[in-house]
């Protein structure tokens, strides 16, 4: 307690009993006053406590008592004395006066009746008993019907006798019908023999007994020893007799009582005055019963008034090891929770590696797909389609799959493919818009058509209804099959067994088997296209009325149209390649093929004549041969559409895994369907799953999750999501930071609409650490720069400091050896105190300057918090005030009243002031002319603070109002021209800004805006 306090705030009670201190009831209240009084005190409580013993010795004694106790605490200051019992209550009144005069009494134990006796004084309150005797008694009447008499015993000491007086008064009206004995005043031999005579029909009503007839000295619990053998019931009136002889009773609670008396004093330490209209009257009493001498008198709790408290009951097995018991059951409960976590976990871990396993087939059926179209001839296609079609039914448990692509616009669906399980009859060749018009018309516009039982489906697909029904279908996922923004079919999944749930992960899983089907439809179309175009272009050639070859880019020749066969008598064959330099003349050979060599070197045109045999053997007929025309035709452009769709899954691959950073890909409900490498990586490392985390889990639950955990990031990172989804922004970036074994990391989120019909998001998380250290070591950096920019500064005023510290200190020895010499002399001159209150005031004066310069030394980091700029301009003109008297500088300061408050770093602020003040003071150097310095501070505009300072200085040209918030320019030789460039940082950093304008006579004046802090 007294941690909590100082000595000065340490209050002081004085706790009086009337009793001895191993009287139970002396203990009872004195360990309650002492825990109620010391916790309820804001302020430590010195406790004293004083045990009169009146009831053990001669009354004579109280005022030797009193004598002895009032050396003892002669000198002492109480702040309250507390009586307990009506002895203890007389005592104080008639010993205050010399004890503790002017003290507040609190008293408590003091019967009702007997109070009325006692003339209290305005500043004594208290706590009063009530010993219901007519209660005590109609409660032994209705246990023990059969009672005829009751034996009161009490002691022989003055109070006790008072207590049998009231007792005898009370129970007067039950004369007639109960027989009274008092034995109150015998010694206690005599009450033991009269007790032991009691017969059937007879109750002992106990009181207070502390003094025999014989002068002998006792505890009540030390008479109910001796008394308590007695063949009747006995029953008390006080709570501390309980436990050691008496049935119970309706029993004064000397714990409530003193818990009572607390709450008055405390009440009064806390600086109330109360008065004895503030007494607590009749502290209601409490039934209060021994369950062994229940149970030995045959007496039943039912019987018992209901708020009735019993105690001492039998010790059960759960009272007797009930610690035991509980560890016993902690530990079962503990394995078993342990059994079953390794159970659930087993399980678990069961459900992720069957979705492992799972995800790892379907993978490899997507890799196995798209590796095994590439560079497969056109007439196997359909059979590798097929193929396909069937591991998807087998490995994804489906009972039917197809492959259809629209024709004549989006009225007809026609499969291509279909595979069905063994047994059951394969999808219809083709849907119509006549048989499936809600189905077609969702699948053209790019939508799922999806239910799992046909309860789902809406009222407008009715007659899809029926058709579905008529296939014997029960539940069906249709995925858009989608080229190039364009559905150009579907690929279906049904069931006909049993009803199926089509869970979104599966669902994503068939929409990029979609996209495989849809690169494989296209290079289907571009290789049928090629064939087709091939086939239009031979029986072109071969119809020309001209001799056609074709040679590719090595000028080896690789076709020739029939009308070049038919005139050289020769086949295919023999031609292609460089065979058909065997029908040109000899002579011409080489110049030929030197020709078209050079032509095909730089990719030109060419013309070229040479003599070619005919059938016959013959070079020429009628005339000079002039040779031939030969076309050719570019096939690049196709080869190279060829390639694109055989390569497109694999470039895609490689473009997605290629970007920086941890990217993902979700559709617009969150799912996640791709993920680069260094997702994938990131997820094992930190021990994720992929189940949670990877492709098919929806990203939008698990922020969602960690924000109801608490997490900000997470509620950011979702608000950014739906709004870039929404459409409301373009992109949305934020930064957050993750806790690392190596320490906090930062991240940047950046967000983009995924451009494609269905639409999504594309997520990329950033490493953005270094950047951040970075920045936090350059404010650290720009942050001792200031600090020592402010030391050099108070540097610069080393000497006006000192004399301004000087000064008041110099008053301080010249009053303090003035007073010292008056007070030496025989009488204290009036002046002594005046020069008294100048020390104070020169001594304040001091601290004040070495407080301002204490704060302006210190180096800490940077803390926002509500401040004054008013309060900050004050103490840094107080820091000045001896260097601007020196320099001859008048300053004027107008500041206008209730002016908003920023946020901001005092520290900081100050030192703008400081360097700003600083510079126009060394400006005004020249002394003829007057000297001024205007500051002027107002709130100019809503939300905005505007401080300005206005010098006489010498000023600036127009052009370098600019530069001098720039670094290392200064106009003075020693100067290192970084104190205007360290303020505007400052006041850039708290959001504010900072510039300067000439004056139209002459001078400079500084503008400085920063935002209040109600904005």
């Amino acid at each position: 307690m007294a941690a909590r306090a100082s000595a000065a705030d340490v209050k002081s009670v004085l706790l009086l009993y009337a009793d001895p201190r191993a009287v139970p009831a002396v203990v009872t209240m004195d360990s309650t006053l002492r825990a109620t009084i010391g916790s309820g005190s804001p302020v430590a409580v010195r406790f004293h406590s004083e045990y009169l013993d009146l009831a053990w010795f001669p009354r004579a004694q109280e005022r030797d008592i009193g004598r002895a106790l009032r050396y003892k605490y002669v000198g002492a200051k109480f702040d309250l004395v507390v009586a307990c019992g009506e002895s203890a209550l007389r005592f104080a009144l008639r010993e205050r006066a010399r004890i503790f005069p002017g003290v507040p009494v609190v008293f408590c134990t003091v019967e009702d009746e007997r109070l009325q006796g006692i003339r209290l004084p305005p500043d004594v309150t208290g706590v009063t008993t009530f010993r219901d005797w007519a209660a005590a008694v109609d409660l032994i009447v209705k246990l023990h019907p059969d009672t005829r008499q009751i034996v009161c015993v009490s002691g022989a000491g003055a109070v006790e006798l008072g207590w049998e007086a009231l007792a005898r008064k009370a129970l007067a009206r039950y004369e007639g019908r109960l027989t009274f004995t008092y034995l109150g005043g015998l010694p206690v031999a005599e009450i033991v023999a009269a007790v032991r005579a009691l017969r059937e029909g007879s109750v002992v009503l106990f009181n207070v007994f502390l003094l025999d007839g014989a002068g002998r000295t006792f505890s009540s619990p030390e008479a109910l020893a001796l008394v308590a053998p007695a063949p009747v019931p006995m029953y008390g009136l006080a709570e501390t007799q309980l436990g050691h002889g008496i049935v119970g009773g309706i029993v004064v609670s000397y714990a409530e009582q003193a818990r009572r008396a607390s709450q008055l004093a405390l009440r009064i330490l806390g600086g109330e005055r109360l008065g004895p209209a503030d007494a607590v009257r009749r502290v209601p009493n409490a039934y209060v019963f021994d369950a062994r001498q229940l149970a030995r008198w045959r007496i039943p709790e039912g019987v018992l008034p209901s708020e009735s408290v019993v105690k001492f009951r039998g010790r059960s097995v759960w009272s007797e090891y009930r610690w035991h018991v509980v560890a016993m059951l902690a530990l079962v409960t503990a394995q078993s929770l342990l059994v079953a976590g390794l159970l659930a976990e087993r399980r678990q871990r069961r459900r992720v590696r069957a979705r492992l396993d799972e995800r790892l087939r379907f993978e490899t059926l997507l890799a196995d797909l798209a590796a095994a179209f590439v560079g497969v001839p056109v007439g196997e296609i359909d059979m590798r389609i097929e193929h396909g079609l069937d591991r998807i039914v087998h490995e994804l448990g489906l009972d039917r799959a197809g492959l259809g692509e629209f024709t004549g616009g989006l009225d007809e669906l026609r499969l291509t493919h279909v595979r069905a399980r063994e047994g059951l009859a394969a999808m219809p060749g083709v849907f119509t818009r006549e048989a499936w018009p809600w189905s077609l018309e969702r699948l053209g516009a790019g939508h799922l058509v999806c239910f799992s039982r046909l309860a789902e489906l809406p009222a407008e697909a009715l007659i899809d209804r029926a058709s579905y029904v008529a296939l014997s279908t029960k539940s069906i996922v249709i995925i858009p099959v989608v080229a190039g923004g364009v559905v150009i079919g579907g690929l279906g999944c049904s069931m006909v067994r049993h009803e199926r749930d089509w869970p979104d992960e599966l669902v994503q899983r068939l929409r990029l088997l979609a996209d495989t089907f849809a690169v494989i439809l296209l290079r289907r179309r571009a290789d049928t296209a090629l064939e087709e175009s091939e086939g239009r272009f031979r029986l072109m050639a071969d119809a020309a009325p001209v001799m056609i070859w074709v040679a590719d880019p090595d000028g080896r020749r690789v076709d020739f149209n029939r009308a070049w066969l038919r005139f050289a008598g020769r086949t295919l064959g023999q031609e292609v390649g460089h065979g058909w330099l065997e029908s040109v003349h000899p002579d011409d050979r080489e110049g030929c093929m030197s020709a078209i060599l050079a032509a095909l070197a730089v990719q030109r045109p060419f013309t070229l004549e040479y003599r070619l045999r005919r059938a016959d053997g013959a070079y020429h007929v009628e005339g000079t041969f002039r040779g031939y025309v030969g076309s050719a035709v570019d096939i690049s452009e196709v080869k190279a559409a060829q390639r694109t769709v055989v390569e497109s899954l694999a470039l895609r691959s490689a473009i997605f895994g290629s970007l920086y950073g941890l990217v993902t890909a979700v559709d617009r409900s969150g799912v996640i369907v791709a993920v680069n490498e260094s997702w994938t990586r990131a997820l094992a490392d930190n021990g994720g799953d992929v189940g949670t985390a990877g492709v098919g889990a929806n990203y939008f639950q698990v922020c969602h999750r960690a924000a109801v955990s608490g997490d900000p990031g997470a509620a950011a990172a979702l608000d950014a999501m739906q709004s870039v989804l929404k459409a409301a922004t373009d992109r949305a970036l934020l930064e957050y930071a993750c806790p690392s074994p190596a320490g906090e990391a930062w991240y940047a989120m950046i967000v983009e609409p995924f451009r494609r019909p269905e639409g999504g998001l594309v997520i990329a998380h950033v490493d953005v650490t270094r950047r951040r250290r970075a920045e936090a070591d350059l404010l650290r950096e720009r942050e001792g720069l200031a600090h020592a920019l402010r030391v050099a500064t108070l540097g610069e005023l080393a000497t006006t400091l000192a004399h301004e510290i000087n000064q008041p200190l110099a008053a301080i020895a010249s009053n303090a050896q003035a007073a010292q010499r008056l007070l030496a002399s025989a009488a204290v001159d009036p002046e002594v105190p005046e020069m008294l209150g100048d020390i104070r005031t020169d001594a304040q004066r001091a601290a004040q300057i070495i407080r301002r310069l204490r704060v302006l030394f210190k180096k800490e980091d940077s803390e926002r918090q509500p401040v004054d700029v008013g309060e900050v301009i004050k103490e840094v003109l107080g820091l000045l005030r001896k260097e601007l008297e020196r320099r001859r500088i008048e300053v004027e300061v107008a500041m206008h009243p209730a002016t908003p408050r920023v946020l901001g770093d005092i520290v900081q602020l100050q030192q703008v002031v400081l360097n700003v003040l600083v510079n126009a003071a060394e400006a005004m150097t020249d002394d003829d002319a007057r000297r001024r310095l205007h500051i002027d501070m107002a709130a100019r505009e809503a939300g905005v603070l505007r401080l300005t300072i206005r010098d006489s200085g010498l000023g600036v040209a127009v052009a370098e109002l600019e530069r001098i918030f720039d670094r290392f320019v200064t106009s003075k030789p020693e100067g290192l021209g970084m104190g205007l460039s360290i303020s505007r940082s400052i006041i850039e950093a708290h959001g504010g800004r900072i510039w300067a304008t000439r004056n139209p006579d002459r001078g400079l004046t500084i503008h400085v805006e920063l935002p209040c802090l109600e904005s």
